[in-house]
C-alpha cells in the first residue's frame, strides 16, 4: 500500500511523504524544488521526483492524506467563529462542497486513491512523537494556528491519540511572536528565529509593557487583545498598539537596530518563555504520571525555549522534535492513517531525517578543471582543510527534512578563528551579523565542553558553555556592536553573547559520515567542534542538488566545495556585481 502524505494547506511550506505500508520513502518541502522559500503551492514538483525516484505512478497510490482539514480551516477563516453542531456535522460531509486547491490538484491526479484528512496539530504530534523514542507521552503542541486552535495538550502512545485541551482561536502566544517579529523590521515569513538569535544582546525591560497587549492566567492560556492575523501587511495596522505600550517606535526593514529594540525582543523571547513553561505546568497537572514530554508545532522550534523547558524538569524527559513542524507535517499525517490500521508505527529516532533527494553531479563542465586529488580520504582531506581556516560546503547522502542543516547540506568552518561569525554571516550567509552559528560535537565530548549531557541529535536544544572555559567578560558595553565582537571564549563564533549554543550532537551512530569528518577534526586541533550552518544564502532555501550546490559555492566566498567523494576549490572568477545579481534573485523571497 502507497500512503502519500500532503501538508501546506495552511499557506506556507507545503511538503510531502511517501510510505510504502509503514517504510518511509522519501520527504521533502516544495521550496527545495522551486527554489522558492517557504513555498506555499501545491507541490506538485516534489511528488513528480518522488514517483520518478521509485518508478511508480499517479494511480499506484492508495490513500492521500492531507496534514490538515480544509473545511473547518476554511469555516473558522471565514466566520472567525469556532465549529458548533451544525458546522461539525456539514464537515463530515465536506467532500460536497467546494474543496481547497490542494484537495482539486491531488484528486486529478490520484484517481484510485482514498482521501484522507488528519487535523493540523494531530499531524504535527504524531510527527514528533514517532520521532522521539518515547514508548509513550505527554504532548504540548504549540502553533501560530492550525484549524481553529493555536495550542494542544494531550497524551500520545502507538495505539491511541488523546486531545485532552486545546487554546482556541490564532491569537495566541505564536501570533505574537509573529507580530513583534514584524515590527522590529524582519517582515517575512518564518523570520522569528532571528528575533530569537537577537533577544540575547539586550535585557527584558519590557515584559510588563508587552503583557499590556494580551490576557493570560496561570496555565499558559496566552491571548492578545486584538487578532492582527500573519500577513505583515495586516500586522502593521497593529503596530501603534506596540508602541503606545512599550513607547518604543516600530523599525523599518533593513533598519539598524537601537538598543531599546534589542531589548524589546528580549522581552518577547522572555514572555514566550514564560507562557510556555506555563503550559508545560498545566500538561503536567493533567497528566500528573506523565514522565515524557513531546513539545512540537511551529513555536516549538524555538530552541532556547526548549532548551529552558529541558532545564526546568516539569517532565523527566523533553524531546523537541525536528519534524514537529510544518515541514514534517505530511509524515505525521501518514503516520496518523497507519495508526488507523494494523501496520506497525515506526520510530525515527536516530534516523537523521535524511529522507530526501541524493545531490547527484556537477554538469557545469568548468568544474572539473577545479577538481581536488584525493592524496587522503574526504574526511581526512576536509577536516585538514578546515582546521586551516577554510569554508567548506559539505553535500552527502539524501537532503535533510527541515529548516536545519544536520550534515548532508552544510557549510563548515573552524570555531577557533574569532572572526569566523562576522565572516560567515556578511561574504557567506549575507544576512545579520548578530546571526550566531550552531555548533556540532562529538557525543562522548559534549559534556567537557557544556552545562548537559542530554543530546541534540537534530539541533532542538541550546545548552551553555561551561563556566571554566568562558573568558572574563565587562560588566557593562558601550553598545550592541560592542557586546558582539567580544571574543567570549575559544570558539567564539559558535556561542552566543549569554555562553548559550545551539547543539548538534554527533554520534556515530546517527552520522556517520559526520562523525568521522568531526573525528579527524579532533585529532587535528584537539577541539572535537565544528560550526554547521544551512546550505544557502539569505532568502535561499538549503541547497538541494550538486548543481545547486555549484551555484552557491561560485557566488559566495565559500573556499572548498565536497560534493559526496570529490572536492573543488573555488574559481573566484565571478564579479561582486555577478555574485549580488545572483543574490537578488532571492529578494523577493526573504518578504
Amino acid at each position: 500500500m502507497y500512503i502519500l502524505g500532503i501538508g501546506g494547506l495552511l499557506g506556507h511550506d507545503s511538503n510531502i511523504a511517501l510510505f510504502k505500508d509503514n517504510e518511509l520513502l522519501f520527504s521533502a518541502q516544495e521550496e527545495r524544488f522551486t527554489i522558492k522559500k517557504h513555498d506555499a503551492s501545491f507541490p506538485i514538483n516534489s511528488i513528480n521526483h518522488c514517483l520518478k525516484n521509485f518508478n511508480i505512478t499517479y494511480n499506484d497510490i492508495d490513500v492521500c492524506i492531507f496534514a490538515e482539514k480544509p473545511f473547518y480551516l476554511n469555516a473558522f477563516n471565514n466566520s472567525g467563529k469556532q465549529p458548533n453542531f451544525l458546522v461539525n456535522a456539514i464537515g463530515k460531509i465536506s467532500n460536497f462542497f467546494e474543496e481547497n486547491i490542494f484537495e482539486k490538484e491531488a484528486k486529478k491526479l490520484f484517481l484510485n486513491a482514498k482521501f484522507h484528512y488528519s487535523w493540523h496539530h494531530t499531524s504535527h504530534v504524531t510527527a514528533g512523537f514517532h520521532s522521539s523514542g518515547f514508548d509513550e507521552s505527554v504532548f504540548l503542541c504549540v502553533d501560530g494556528k492550525s484549524e481553529n486552535s493555536n495550542a494542544s495538550v494531550g497524551f500520545i502512545n502507538d495505539a491511541k491519540f488523546v486531545l485532552e485541551k486545546e487554546l482556541e482561536y490564532d491569537n495566541g502566544i505564536g501570533m505574537f511572536y509573529t507580530l513583534i517579529t514584524h515590527f522590529l523590521g524582519f517582515p517575512s515569513f518564518g523570520s522569528e528565529y532571528k528575533v530569537m538569535g537577537l533577544a540575547p544582546y539586550g535585557e527584558a525591560k519590557y515584559v510588563n509593557e508587552l503583557y499590556k497587549l494580551a490576557n493570560t492566567d496561570e496555565n499558559g492560556s496566552f491571548r492578545l487583545k486584538f487578532n492582527p492575523s500573519f500577513n505583515p501587511n495586516n500586522t502593521k495596522d497593529f503596530f501603534y498598539l506596540v508602541e503606545n505600550a512599550t513607547g518604543i517606535k516600530r523599525a523599518e526593514n533593513k533598519q539598524e537596530l537601537n538598543s531599546q529594540q534589542v531589548d524589546l525582543a528580549t522581552s518577547l523571547q522572555k514572555v514566550f518563555e514564560t507562557e510556555v513553561l506555563k503550559m508545560a505546568g498545566y500538561a503536567k497537572k493533567l497528566f500528573p504520571q506523565g514522565k515524557n514530554l513531546v513539545f512540537c508545532g511551529g513555536c516549538a522550534q524555538n530552541c532556547v525555549a526548549a532548551g529552558v523547558l529541558r532545564d526546568a524538569n516539569i517532565f523527566e524527559n523533553v524531546f523537541n522534535s525536528p519534524i514537529g513542524g510544518d515541514m514534517g507535517s505530511a509524515i505525521g499525517a501518514c503516520l496518523d492513517f497507519i495508526r488507523s490500521t494494523n501496520l506497525d508505527i515506526p520510530s525515527f529516532f536516530k534516523s537523521n531525517f535524511y529522507f530526501g533527494s541524493k545531490p547527484g553531479v556537477i554538469t557545469n563542465t568548468e568544474s572539473a578543471q577545479y577538481e581536488i586529488p584525493l592524496v587522503q580520504n574526504i574526511y581526512i582531506t576536509t577536516a585538514q582543510l578546515l582546521a586551516d581556516g577554510n569554508i567548506c560546503g559539505w553535500i552527502q547522502d539524501g537532503m535533510e527534512l527541515g529548516a536545519r542543516a544536520l550534515g548532508a547540506r552544510s557549510i563548515l568552518a573552524n570555531p577557533l578563528d574569532p572572526e569566523m561569525q562576522t565572516k560567515m554571516n556578511l561574504k557567506i550567509k549575507f544576512r545579520e551579523s548578530f546571526r550566531p552559528f550552531a555548533p556540532i560535537i562529538l557525543e562522548e565530548e559534549q559534556s567537557n565542553w557544556f552545562d548537559t549531557e542530554i543530546p541534540s541529535y537534530y539541533m532542538q536544544y541550546t545548552a551553555y558553555l561551561k563556566k571554566e572555559l568562558r573568558y572574563s567578560v565587562p560588566k557593562e558595553f558601550k553598545d550592541f556592536k560592542e557586546r558582539l565582537n567580544f571574543p567570549r571564549c575559544k570558539v567564539p563564533s559558535i556561542v552566543h553573547v549569554d555562553f548559550s549554543a545551539r547543539l548538534q550532537t554527533i554520534s556515530k551512530e546517527v552520522h556517520p559520515a559526520f562523525y568521522k569528518l568531526l573525528q579527524e577534526f579532533y585529532r587535528i586541533t584537539k577541539v572535537p567542534i565544528l560550526i554547521n550552518t544551512s546550505f544557502n544564502v539569505n532568502g535561499q532555501p538549503i541547497v538541494r542538488t550538486a548543481n545547486e550546490a555549484w551555484e552557491c559555492f561560485m557566488h559566495t566566498d565559500i573556499d572548498y566545495l565536497i560534493v559526496e567523494n570529490k572536492i573543488y576549490r573555488h574559481p573566484k572568477n565571478l564579479t561582486q556585481e555577478e555574485k549580488i545579481k545572483w543574490l537578488n534573485q532571492f529578494e523577493n523571497y526573504s518578504k
